[in-house]
């Protein structure tokens, strides 16, 4: 006998099959499509819902087979078609999808969604001129599409565009208000703007949060109440997409091996199924590692109330592959935002921010929807590399001139960077730049940021650009400069810290912010502080004083290069113990300040 539910009639259980999948309820979808087959197996929208959730839970293979019997049934179903194109696209088979498109549009070429989804399949082959002509004749054909916008700008935003990705992201909201990744997007984008405002940025997450929907505030604090006075130690949960070889797996290493587990017990909660060299290092540190990126967030939070987690870390803000609306259903009882993010997330759900004395002045902490607690030092523990080259000789000694160098990602170089950096070479003319990014491997991504430097007075014979490396090559490209010149307003994190063990100091310009700050706490804690600039004509003027060097100075130079790994193994930056405890004394802190 089956289940109550099987007495609906047939399209009521259509119906009801696709909302499930809508909200990423695969399990409740399958039971009530597993009815659906008993009653009509042969049916097209059946077995259309059927491979649309193998589709969502990555059971490829068949939901290729169902879309290609289909598509023996009728030649010009467009979506199964367009299904199947899609499924192609997510498996990496871009041509395939692309074939598969381009025969749908040549079927249906008034259809806006068959355009959007061949500009997605160009944008993965590097055709981004050819994505932008067919987003372009998507939104000519339905210009109210708040998905097409928001597509173009993310290609907008990969070319560096920001204030173009900014307005299509800002187009996409005016048409869906509560577009989270619309909003999620503009919010990560402001960080780019040459003219970047924490304030605005501050304003921007306040506007996301609002969408969110978060738990009742006195239910959570009950929650804290009764789960402290039954468990003897505090259950920690962190929440990422980079538990992996990532700055935030990097930074994380150390201190797991370091914390007490007789004062906390570890639960990973990773949002990415793709694991590493780097994730194997990390899962021994945790009590359980759960992969949540099927779940949706409703299921995702009952999974870690079932752990009984009391304090749940979001270690990725709005960065790619983030779960601000788990957090927004209050998923544990404290809540707590660090490491991969450097600005407020607006959301009341998340309790407090972990920063450090200079990230985070006091005149800054209205800039945060959360509460501020700060780390005795800093907010980082770097995870020192293990196959690292020996530092090099300062390469200035025998070339007989100063090489800057700038390991970012290039849409950290804005054109107000670069046009100081023109500054620097006009007023230096022996002064040379290594600029080193995987984004130089792609022709229209090299071409583009030349000509940008040709734009900003950048002379090209000048200046070195190199594309992706290993990593063990990465760090011995260290030896080829002699000073990082920071980027602004987003400065260097890991490629800073990772400068440092190399040898190479990094001329920051502090600005307002956590993340306008984040060279200058990298630099302090490294008791380098006198590297820290507070305006851009100083950056100007010092970066030319270094390349107009004496002998002597760049016999300081020298000398500071040496001893920088020794000084680093010194540093609270890579004294892990020191930070565990630190952070150990933070969340209990954090736990007993909620109480009140």
């Amino acid at each position: 006998m089956h289940p109550a539910s099987s007495s609906k009639p047939l399209h009521a259980l259509l119906q009801e099959a696709s909302a499930h999948l809508q909200q990423r309820s695969f399990d409740s979808a399958q039971t009530l499509l597993d009815q659906a087959v008993r009653m009509a197996p042969q049916m097209r929208d059946v077995q259309m819902l059927q491979a649309i959730l193998a589709v969502q839970t990555r059971q490829n293979e068949k939901a290729e087979h169902i879309f290609k019997a289909l598509l023996r049934q009728n030649p010009s179903d467009i979506d199964a078609l367009a299904n199947l194109g899609f499924l192609l696209l997510q498996v990496g088979r871009n041509h395939d999808a692309l074939a598969v498109l381009e025969r749908a549009i040549q079927l249906q070429p008034r259809h806006a969604g068959l355009h959007l989804n061949l500009g997605v399949t160009q944008e993965a082959l590097n055709r981004q001129d050819d994505a932008l002509q067919s987003y372009q004749r998507s939104l000519a054909l339905n210009p109210r599409d708040a998905q097409t916008h928001f597509v173009v700008g993310k290609l907008l935003q990969d070319r560096q565009d920001f204030q173009g990705a900014c307005a299509s992201y800002q187009r996409a909201l005016s048409l869906h208000p509560s577009h989270p990744e619309a909003l999620s997007n503009l919010l990560f984008t402001h960080h780019y703007l040459e003219d970047f405002s924490p304030y605005v940025n501050s304003t921007l997450a306040r506007r996301l949060a609002q969408a969110a929907n978060t738990a009742h505030q006195g239910q959570a604090k009950k929650e804290r109440q009764e789960r402290r006075s039954s468990k003897p130690l505090l259950r920690v949960g962190f929440v990422s997409a980079d538990l992996r070889e990532h700055p935030v797996g990097y930074f994380l290493e150390t201190t797991l091996q370091q914390l007490d587990r007789t004062r906390l017990a570890l639960f990973a909660y990773s949002n990415n199924i793709f694991e590493d060299k780097v994730s194997a290092r990390l899962k021994p540190h945790f009590t359980c590692w759960r992969v949540i990126e099927a779940l949706n967030d409703r299921d995702a939070a009952a999974l870690i109330r079932q752990d009984q987690i009391d304090v749940l870390v979001d270690l990725s803000g709005y960065t790619a592959g983030h779960r601000q609306g788990l957090f927004a259903l209050r998923a544990a009882p404290l809540q707590l935002s660090w490491l991969g993010y450097f600005s407020t997330t607006g959301q009341s759900a998340i309790d407090y921010v972990l920063a450090d004395p200079v990230c985070v002045p006091p005149e800054e902490e209205d800039l945060f929807v959360e509460r501020v607690w700060r780390m005795p030092v800093t907010r980082y523990c770097f995870t020192a590399p293990s196959n690292a080259p020996a530092i090099s000789r300062l390469p200035a000694l025998e070339s007989g001139h100063v090489t800057f160098g700038s390991f970012q990602a290039l849409q950290k170089i804005n054109n107000r960077v670069l046009r100081a950096w023109a500054e620097i070479l006009r007023r230096a003319p022996k002064a040379r730049w290594r600029i080193q990014s995987k984004q130089l491997d792609i022709p229209a991504g090299r071409a583009l940021f030349e000509a940008r430097l040709a734009a900003c007075g950048v002379p090209r014979e000048r200046v070195r650009l190199t594309g992706s490396q290993s990593r063990a090559d990465y760090l011995a490209s260290y030896g080829e400069v002699d000073l990082i010149l920071d980027t602004y307003p987003y400065p260097g994190g890991t490629t800073t810290v990772e400068a440092l063990w190399m040898g190479v100091p990094t001329l920051t310009l502090a600005q307002p912010g956590m993340l306008g700050r984040q060279g200058q706490s990298i630099m302090s804690a490294a008791r380098l502080a006198h590297w820290v600039v507070g305006t851009e004509a100083d950056y100007v003027d010092r970066a030319t004083q270094w390349a107009e060097a004496s002998a002597e100075q760049l016999q300081e130079l020298a000398r500071l290069r040496s001893g920088l790994r020794e000084r680093m193994q010194k540093s609270t930056l890579l004294d892990a113990t020191q930070f565990a405890r630190d952070f150990e004394q933070a969340i209990e802190g954090m736990w007993q300040d909620a109480q009140t």
